[in-house]
This record gives C-alpha cells, sequence and structure tokens, in this order.
C-alpha cells in the first residue's frame, strides 16, 4: 500500500533518491506563503507521496537572544558547513558530545533523540550541508537550508535525501543551531530499538522491542521475493522496516493511514507495519510492501495506475506466502454489477471491506493473467511504461505485448470473472 491524499507546503522540500522533488514529510510552523495544490492518490494509494495532510511538527523552542558580541569575521556559510562537517563526523563516530556541540541548549532533547535513534538503525553515512547561500535574518541569525543524505546499515547505499530548514546564530567564529526542522520519520519522533539482518534493519518502539525479531525473520525472506522485482534499479542495500503501536500509526508520516490498513511503503524512508500482526500475515505484507520499494522508489505513480502499482505489490505477496481470501470477495463484487474495467483507479473514500478485497483481488488477478499469458519480463515491461514511464495501457500494449490492450483487456475480464478459489 502507498499513502496519502495531502496537501503541499513548498517551503520544505524532502529530496527523493533520484533526485524528484517530493511533497513533504514535515512543514514549518508557520508557512511561507500559501499551500500549493497536493496531488495525491486515495488508499492503497491513498495518496502521492510521502503521507496524507500534513502535520505540522515545526520548529522547536524559542530563538536564543542574540548575545552581546561582535560578528564573525569568517563567513557565515564557511562556519556553518564546518559545524554540521563536524556534527555528522560525530554521528558516525558515537560521539554525543560532538554532535550536540553545535545545539543550542533548548533544543538538545530533541538532537539526542535523533542521535540515539539513528544509532540504533546503524546509520553508515552522513553527510549534512548547507544548500545555496545563507540568508541574513539580522541580529546575528542566518536562515539556512540544510541537505542531508543518510544510509542505514550499509554506507554504500544510494543514500536517503531531505532538505531541511534551520536557523543559525553566528558571533564570533561560532555558528550554533538555534532553529531546525523536525521530520515526522520514526527516528525523529521515537525512541527506537533496532536490530539488522543480512538485508533488513528493524526498528520499534521501546515497548514492542519484542516484536522486532519475528518481524526480521519474515522480512528477510520477503527480501528475497521483492529482490526479484527489483528490474530498474538495484534493490536497496537494506529495507527498512518499523514496527508502530497505535500510538505512533497515529504520528509517524503525519498519521494520516487509514486505520484498515495493516502497512504502507514511504520508498527510500521505510516501510511501516502494525505492531499486532499475527506473525503468518508478516512474509506476504513486508513482500507486498518491499516490492513498492523496488518497483516505484519514491515517484509514486497517479491515481490511475492503482489497479497496477497494487496489482504487482500482490503478485509479490502471493509469492512471499500472502493467505488466500481475496477471490470469494471478487465473485461476490462481480456478480453485484462489476463494470468490466481491469484499470481500477485509486481507492474510493469509505468503501466498504469487501469491496476493498475485491479491488485487491481485481488488480492481483490483473497482474497474474498478463504474466501468465506473455510471461513476466514482458508483464514487468508494461508494468514500466505504464507505471514508470507515465504511458497509457493503450499505448504501452503493443510495443510490450504485440497486441491492442483491448484484447488484452478483454482476456483479462474473462478471466477474472470466471476466478475461482
Amino acid at each position: 500500500m502507498i499513502n496519502g491524499e495531502r496537501s503541499e507546503l513548498r517551503p520544505v522540500e524532502v529530496v527523493g533518491v533520484r533526485g524528484s522533488l517530493l511533497p513533504p514529510a514535515l512543514t514549518p510552523l508557520e508557512p511561507e506563503g500559501p499551500p500549493a495544490k497536493g496531488r495525491g492518490l486515495l488508499f492503497g494509494f491513498i495518496g502521492a507521496c510521502l503521507v496524507g495532510a500534513l502535520l505540522i511538527v515545526g520548529f522547536r523552542g524559542a530563538r536564543p537572544e542574540s548575545p552581546a558580541a561582535a560578528p564573525s569575521s569568517e563567513p557565515a556559510v564557511n562556519l556553518v558547513t564546518r559545524a554540521l562537517a563536524e556534527q555528522s563526523k560525530a554521528l558516525l563516530a558515537g560521539d554525543l558530545g560532538g554532535f550536540l556541540g553545535p545545539v543550542a541548549s533548548h533544543l538538545r532533547s530533541e538532537f539526542v533523540l535523533r542521535y540515539a535513534s539513528l544509532r540504533e538503525l546503524g546509520v553508515a553515512a552522513w553527510t549534512a550541508k548547507p544548500d545555496g547561500a545563507p540568508q541574513d535574518l539580522g541580529g546575528y541569525h542566518w536562515k539556512v537550508k540544510v541537505a542531508i543524505s543518510y544510509c542505514l546499515g550499509a554506507a554504500d547505499c544510494v543514500p536517503v535525501q531531505l532538505l531541511l530548514p534551520s536557523t543559525w546564530l553566528v558571533v564570533e567564529g561560532k555558528a550554533l543551531i538555534a532553529e531546525f526542522q523536525q521530520t515526522v520519520l520514526p527516528w525523529e519522533m521515537t525512541p527506537l530499538r533496532a536490530k539488522a539482518g543480512q538485508r533488513v534493519i528493524v526498528a520499534a518502539p521501546l515497548e514492542f522491542e519484542g516484536r522486532i525479531a519475528p518481524v526480521l525473520a519474515a522480512a528477510e525472506r520477503a527480501a528475497e521475493v521483492a529482490d526479484r522485482f527489483a528490474r530498474w534499479n538495484a534493490p536497496p542495500k537494506r529495507y527498512v522496516v518499523f514496527i508502530a503501536g497505535g500510538h505512533e500509526w497515529q504520528q509517524w508520516w503525519n498519521g494520516e493511514s487509514d486505520e484498515e490498513v495493516d502497512g504502507y511503503s514511504e520508498g527510500s524512508y521505510g516501510v511501516a507495519i502494525k505492531a499486532d500482526l499475527a506473525d503468518e500475515q508478516l512474509p506476504g505484507l513486508l513482500a507486498h510492501e518491499f516490492t513498492h520499494v523496488v518497483s516505484l522508489g519514491d515517484d509514486y505513480g497517479d491515481a490511475n495506475t492503482w489497479w497496477l502499482t497494487e496489482g504487482l505489490a500482490e503478485y509479490a505477496a502471493e509469492r512471499g506466502g500472502w493467505p488466500r481470501g481475496r477471490v470469494p470477495a471478487v465473485r461476490e463484487y462481480v456478480k453485484d454489477g462489476w463494470d468490466g474495467s481491469l484499470t481500477l483507479g485509486a481507492m474510493p473514500k469509505d468503501v466498504p471491506a469487501e469491496e476493498w478485497q475485491a479491488r485487491y483481488g481485481i488488480a492481483l488477478l490483473a497482474v497474474q493473467c498478463l504474466a501468465k499469458r506473455f510471461g513476466e519480463d514482458r508483464m514487468l515491461d508494461f508494468f514500466a511504461a505504464v507505471v514508470r514511464g507515465r504511458s497509457t495501457p493503450e499505448a504501452a500494449s503493443p510495443k510490450a505485448f504485440g497486441t491492442d490492450w483491448a484484447a488484452v483487456a478483454a482476456g483479462c475480464v474473462t478471466q477474472v470473472r470466471n476466478a475461482r478459489g
């Protein structure tokens, strides 16, 4: 499942692993200018990017008063660059004192949480530097956009990127963080325990530490399944899974995921699942979400491709051990007047549970049909053209399958109507 219908507040940017700008996982306390109109998908895709309507986390604490001191003779950008570099080095070295060195006292508890959770997650690469020239705010204060790149578990990963606003107090050769944007990523909000396997890092709040081992075991199996579908880029060095209790489910990534959902993917930032899932549910669910990671990354497609993005994830989930059970719902939905469309769009709001199951079932059956009729490789070529290349099924079908989409769809519709299970 990919999350959330949202509004975009553009002053804060989250930069995707392939360099494209994504709607933010955070917002400033007082946004600069009116919000831009967001784009999104409804559930199962409830949206177009990191997660639902934005939660304002904002800048913490009051800006410290400027001391009675002379301005620095060294340019602010040099001092901030050096402070960020030293802080990055301290984080990787496990030096909490060094990490807190450039942090104002009123922000230290926030930075201690960030440090502790990142160390638990096995932060292996972390660089932070100014993005562009600092803006002089007067009173020795400078506004700085900070570009952060990080890897968890392996230093040679394709780094996750963030672009965060901050304010620095620069006097007499020193730069001090006076304000710094907090995100709604789990490691920014919650003290975590974590354990790494060969391909997966699993983290949980302290009270759910006991769930880490079974989730990790299932996630390692799911990673093997999802890796098969990493046809366009190498699979991640480490998949990252965050186990959420009810409180975290309402907070992480703005907490806009539907309560009906058991898990969701946030691309390179990680996957979240509920803490109370039965162990037998885990391999299929995680294969589903990891397949979103490798097939979509941080580019979430659009509402019109819901059937194909979710169909491919369900196709992988079956191979990961997803319990069968959607076909009865499909048969009821067909009997109740399904219009015969394979290309189902984003899930409508407040859809009954039976229709929810049926729509996922139709998406799965559609992808299964394409794979059985034309082979998995050609099915994935079609996926790449439609979802990743923004082509229409009508334009993609002749090249991928050698025939018109109308004929392909008609054959698969027949298979959906005749589904048994």
